[in-house]
């Protein structure tokens, strides 16, 4: 009975949380993208406020412009220091994200995530299999020492679609 309720509250949570924020299960990252409405708004506003939005935290999120189609998309990259941690070892990561507009919307949708190892020596940067995490996760439930790694990895992509919808519902005007 009580795997029954803890089964179906996880179900609710998932559906209730699992279009809004990022997480990494056996699938790799969930959902793989995040549409969200901006009310009353064109394909070229929402364009530009997303630009000024690039501008404004450029530097708090170390983002940088790949590739902007105007009023189609922009691909943005953001590197980040020691974003996680596994056995005692700090990884850093660059994200890219595509923002796509359509109107009154815009998609945001993780499309690399690569990793590197804070040290002396150079390791290059490995990608993060977005479509695969089965590597983190024993009969369904992540293995012990992944866990902060799994938690940590999707944080920055949670934190800047939240700033990003943010500035873009608060400044609607």
């Amino acid at each position: 009975m009580k795997k029954r309720i803890f089964g179906l509250s996880m179900l609710f949570v998932t559906l209730g949380h699992g279009q809004t924020e990022f997480a990494i299960t056996t699938d790799g990252i969930y959902p793989k993208a995040i549409t969200s409405e901006i009310g009353a708004i064109t394909t070229s506003q929402l364009y530009k406020k997303v630009m000024d939005w690039i501008e404004e935290n450029s530097e708090t999120y170390n983002l940088t412009i790949d590739r902007a189609t105007e009023d189609v998309s922009i691909h943005i990259s953001s590197l980040k220091s020691n974003v996680a941690t596994l056995e005692k070892q700090y990884y850093n990561a660059n994200y890219r994200v595509n923002i796509r507009f359509e109107s009154k919307k815009y998609t945001f949708e993780p499309t690399q995530i690569q990793l590197k190892l804070n040290s002396k020596y150079d390791m290059g940067w490995k990608d993060f299999d977005l479509n695969n995490g089965s590597l983190y996760f024993k009969k369904g439930k992540p293995v012990r020492k992944y866990r902060g790694y799994l938690e940590n990895i999707p944080k920055v992509l949670n934190e800047l679609h939240r700033e990003l919808d943010i500035h873009l519902k608060v400044k609607e005007n």
